[in-house]
């Protein structure tokens, strides 16, 4: 994610930025106690080791994984930890324009001297990450004070962590991540957010790649340039890539008259969760903040664990709950094209995605970490008797208590006002009495 802005004939690269440069849910499960976690998506969801600075073709300081931002003098040179082979970087924008920033600095571990180097670093990482933290920091500090004065918005940089690891993608790779968060790094207006003027003439090299991403419940409206890759709520473009002065842009709002309040999504994914909650599954329903009306009231009391997306995002509870896995199963009752796409992001390799809910527009989804992961992507609609006959005998067995979701204060003198509430997520399910006589 190169966020930067570039005065005069000066440009910058990724290296100039600090260190930048199917699971099936079965009956038979419960009975062998079978640990299934899964997320019901509700219906309105939702000092370092030796390096040395060279010269680049553009006459620059470029530096071996680190550097700042370009001004109109050269930037302070700084020594880094890796010379990468790859460099990812990725920022996460939130509604209020703040992004969680992501600096993946990857090296193939193909031969002993570079496996070596790089558990070299690891050991110093873990001894002194904090040496590693403050020089990113000290860089990143001026790449953000040159974007605040390109944009005139207050901006701060905030919770820098370092991480070495080693992972296979397929090939071992040794990656050094800094994490750090970005205030202000968008533009708010109204209900949109502006994102890429912090990054205006960013120039990617042929190793580096740039993502930024949006809000669940927002909907990409423009991209300049054209971006390499589109994916659930992101754009992808990869180096070499020349950005002009008012590049790389995206435009992002609320998806078209907001996330719509599906009835008959809501009655849906209380099922869904009671049912798989009644198996032994580790269940967590999400929804948004209208839902605290009835929805995740009913679910709480079932014994369920909630979560409002408007307060904490999905992904970071994804994180949590499965330490960075991913839940085994999604069921997407959401009746909305984003659902899908939201699911996507937070199955796990090798899990499995159901789509229950009826959404009324196409979604964009795209296909190819499901298939590198090997999700299972499934829909479901309608019943048959072998289902009514398991409903009946969970009911029979006290699994699922059907007074908790049904509300039978309803009278058919006034149906209107049983049809309103449904509507207005008051309820979740309305049952008539009928008056005697």
């Amino acid at each position: 994610m190169g966020y930067l802005s570039l005065e005069a004939s000066a440009r910058a690269t990724t290296k100039d930025f600090p260190p930048f440069a199917p699971t099936r849910l079965t009956m038979q499960d419960a009975s062998r106690g079978v640990a299934v976690s899964v997320l019901v998506v509700l219906c309105c969801l939702s000092a370092a080791g030796p390096a040395v600075g060279a010269v680049d073709e553009r006459g620059s300081p470029a530096l071996a994984g680190q550097g700042v931002a370009a001004q109109t003098q050269a930037p302070p040179a700084f020594q880094s930890a890796v010379d990468p082979d790859v460099v990812v970087l990725r920022a996460a924008v939130d509604e209020d324009g703040t992004a969680a920033w992501t600096a993946e600095f990857r090296v193939r571990l193909d031969d002993e001297n570079a496996t070596a180097a790089f558990e070299s670093v690891q050991a110093d990482v873990r001894e002194n990450a904090s040496s590693f933290t403050s020089q990113f920091a000290t860089g990143m500090r001026r790449t953000v004070a040159s974007a605040e004065n390109s944009t005139g918005r207050e901006m701060a940089l905030s919770n820098v962590t370092v991480t070495a690891t080693r992972e296979r993608l397929p090939q071992e790779y040794g990656v050094l991540t800094y994490r750090f968060t970005w205030t202000n790094f968008a533009a708010t207006d109204g209900d949109r957010l502006r994102v890429g003027d912090s990054l205006s003439g960013l120039f990617l090299d042929r190793e580096s790649s740039l993502v930024l991403s949006w809000p669940a419940g927002y909907e990409r409206q423009s991209t300049t340039p054209e971006p390499d890759e589109t994916g659930n709520g992101s754009v992808t473009w990869r180096g070499p890539a020349d950005f002009g002065p008012n590049e790389p842009r995206v435009v992002a709002a609320p998806a078209s008259g907001g996330l719509p309040t599906t009835a008959l999504a809501g009655l849906l994914v209380v099922l869904v969760a009671a049912v798989a909650h009644s198996i032994g599954a580790d269940v967590v329903v999400s929804g948004l903040a209208q839902d605290a009306k009835a929805r995740l009231p009913v679910v709480d009391e079932l014994g369920i664990d909630t979560v409002n997306v408007e307060e904490t995002p999905i992904e970071d509870v994804a994180d949590e709950r499965t330490d960075g896995i991913g839940f085994d199963v999604v069921f997407d009752t959401t009746g909305h094209r984003s659902g899908v796409e939201t699911a996507a992001d937070v199955v796990r390799k090798g899990g499995q995605v159901v789509v229950v809910g009826l959404p009324g527009d196409p979604s964009e989804i795209f296909m190819t970490p499901l298939v590198r992961g090997e999700v299972d992507l499934e829909t479901s609609y309608g019943s048959n008797w072998t289902d009514f006959e398991r409903a009946l005998r969970l009911m029979e067995q006290d699994a699922i208590d059907p007074a908790t979701i049904m509300d039978a204060s309803y009278s058919t003198a006034d149906p209107t006002a049983a049809f309103e509430d449904f509507l207005d997520s008051v309820v979740v399910k309305p049952v008539f009495t009928f008056d005697d006589g």
